[in-house]
């Protein structure tokens, strides 16, 4: 994509001259295309030409017939077939416009106000406080701790004796706690 680039030869530069045309690497040097410098109240003459990403030779032919140089030329390179340095423009590639659809919020440069330590704060030694151990008790399940009542019930319920059955069906004796815990 092409972009807009101001061409301006300085007054100190155009002393007398009226006018002028920019001549260089994208018109192929040809006076017919010669891209046309205007006065500006100044005394500098001014242009702008959309070009492409590169880099291009030029140099202005003013109106009182001298050829001269940009004083703000990126660089200069010797032509021997004139034996004149010629101006150097680099035009870069144009980064592309971000979309506005994806956004992003750049992030805060600088910390909140809360966050930051007072000055006094900032000036004290830090010192580590040593860690403490922790003590981490077994996990006990559900399951884990039914086993261990069976554990401890099933020796006293073995050595229980077996309870006896009353001579009448109305008065049926009570299981013990041990027989409770057997079922």
């Amino acid at each position: 994509m092409a972009q807009k680039i101001t061409f301006t030869v300085s007054a100190e530069i155009a002393d007398n001259a009226t006018s002028g045309i920019l001549l260089g690497d994208f018109n192929n040097w040809e006076f017919e295309k010669g891209i046309a410098l205007k006065k500006q109240k100044d005394g500098s003459l001014k242009t702008t030409v959309a070009l492409e990403s590169g880099t291009y030779q030029y140099r202005y032919f003013l109106s009182d017939g001298r050829w001269v140089n940009d004083g703000n030329a990126d660089a200069y390179v010797y032509s021997e077939e004139f034996f004149v340095d010629n101006c150097v423009i680099n035009v870069p590639e144009e980064a592309p416009k971000p979309s506005k659809k994806a956004s992003v919020k750049p992030a805060p440069l600088v910390a909140e106000a809360s966050t930051v330590a007072p000055k006094k704060a900032a000036t004290k030694k830090a010192v580590a406080k040593p860690i403490e151990p922790v003590i981490v008790a077994p996990v006990v399940t559900e399951k884990k701790a039914t086993e261990a009542k069976k554990e401890v019930v099933a020796p006293a319920v073995e050595a229980a004796p077996a309870p006896k059955k009353a001579a009448t069906k109305t008065a049926a004796a009570k299981p013990t706690k041990a027989a409770k815990a057997k079922k």
